[in-house]
């Protein structure tokens, strides 16, 4: 098996407001609701194949999680950052996307 990268971006997050600062492998990104993003992939990928890694770039404590949108072929991911009580909260992000290939 092999590993290759599809995606990488950083996301930056101000009022509200998203921005690719940098980014290989998504066409899009959209702020859903607070602290709730949805990236678009180039191409789409089977999500059993897919890992994904995202870290919050923010001094105050929280945590971040990702999640595949839909089956078999998908090419979309979304993005919930939460504050250290636990309500999402708009936050700047990195986030990597690999591929396992067989």
């Amino acid at each position: 098996d092999k590993v290759e990268l599809i995606a990488i971006a950083q996301v930056q997050v101000a009022a509200g407001v998203i921005d690719f600062r940098s980014n290989k492998g998504f066409d899009t990104a959209s702020r859903v609701n607070v602290g709730v993003y949805e990236l678009q992939l180039d191409h789409k990928h089977d999500d059993h194949k897919l890992v994904i890694e995202v870290t919050r770039k923010s001094t105050t404590p929280g945590q971040i999680q990702a999640e595949i949108l839909g089956t078999d072929d998908v090419d979309r991911i979304q993005v919930t950052n939460f504050d250290s009580l636990g309500s999402p909260v708009d936050t700047s992000f990195f986030i990597v996307v690999w591929r396992v290939r067989s």
